[in-house]
């Protein structure tokens, strides 16, 4: 017989949240352009080429999920990954994503795009 992992409902619930928290590409964007760098908001804008009213509101869902912290710096506000580990599982997702592309099967040699 299989066994299920146990896992509480307010896991499940978080996971489920973080997980929709991904499905915005903008976001993503984000993670990445924060991956080695501590930024303000003015140089996301315009590393992203995005308009600030739009990366700030993006931030504040990011840090609402404790996935970007800030510092404030002078009159600057500055951003960081507060879990890089995020970035683990958006690769193992961009993976899987790579696999689905290609139409090969998992464990196939189809990793390097």
């Amino acid at each position: 017989m299989a066994t299920v992992k146990a896992l509480s409902a307010a896991e499940l619930a978080e996971t489920a949240a973080i997980y929709k928290v991904l499905s915005n590409p903008t976001r993503i964007r984000i993670l990445y352009a924060l991956e080695n760098n501590e930024l303000d908001v003015s140089t996301i804008v315009k590393v992203l080429e995005l308009d600030q009213p739009s990366v700030s509101h993006q931030l504040a869902i990011l840090k609402k999920h404790q996935l970007v912290a800030s510092t404030k710096v002078g009159k600057h506000v500055h951003y960081r990954l507060d879990d890089p580990h995020i970035l683990e599982v958006i690769e193992a997702t961009i993976a899987h994503v790579k696999h689905v592309i290609l139409g090969l099967p998992h464990g196939s040699d189809g990793d390097s795009f």
